[in-house]
């Protein structure tokens, strides 16, 4: 396995302002690189995050705004990025984690296990307050599986994919080196759980299962 510098960046996406979140994405990534960071890892929907009007923010992969403006990054650094989005595709969405390299867009991974945080109700209202209702506005991918980053043996999962018992084993039978978990929400798994433990006692705990590194990022602020 390949010895990597890694940088887990975290921050406050401001919904909807992809070309502001596309400045401080990159200045965050000029900082990594100057401390020799080769992987960088942002959150999930790092580039607008959640938003009533999908249909207007969402971006095809990997022709889209965001992921050429990241490619482009990542070649003049001369490292791999990683980062979130909604995806368009054929009059479907998905929730997605984008990489991109030195020279090209090299892998995405669509969000399978899609959060219920809200009813339907909520996505028709006019003030359209259930855009967090993810089993509404978006598709499901297909769940992880096994791709290579710079030699090394990979897998991705984002968010609420960590919860579910099923993820975590196909991930398992998937053997990677490591595993990729950007998180988009106001708290890690399970920390204001009784008895459960610390949140990285959790995220320890699936790492174990797994039997892989996890890289974990998690949004900041109130986005």
């Amino acid at each position: 396995m390949s010895i990597a510098e890694v940088a887990l960046v975290q921050f406050d996406t401001i919904p909807e302002q992809i070309d502001c979140n596309h400045e401080k994405m990159k200045s965050l990534v000029e900082e990594a690189a100057d401390s020799n960071a080769w992987w960088i890892v942002f959150h999930e929907a790092t580039v607008c995050g959640y938003t009533s009007e999908r249909d207007k923010y969402a971006e095809p992969i990997p022709t889209g705004k965001s992921t050429c403006y990241m490619s482009d990054l990542a070649s003049r650094h001369n490292c791999y990025i990683s980062f979130g989005l909604s995806e368009t595709e054929n009059e479907r969405y998905f929730i997605s984690q984008v990489f991109v390299g030195p020279h090209e867009y090299w892998y995405r991974y669509r969000k399978t296990w899609l959060a219920n945080n809200g009813t339907l109700a909520d996505q028709v209202t006019p003030n359209d307050q259930g855009y967090r209702h993810e089993w509404v506005r978006y598709d499901p991918g297909t769940g992880p599986e096994l791709f290579t980053l710079d030699g090394v043996k990979a897998t991705c999962f984002l968010c609420a994919d960590g919860e579910a018992p099923r993820c975590i084993e196909r991930a398992r039978m998937l053997a990677p080196q490591v595993v990729f978990y950007p998180n988009n929400r106001s708290r890690l798994p399970n920390v204001m759980d009784p008895g459960v433990g610390r949140p990285f006692d959790v995220l320890s705990q699936r790492a174990r299962e797994i039997n892989a590194p996890m890289l974990v990022t998690n949004r900041t602020g109130r986005s």
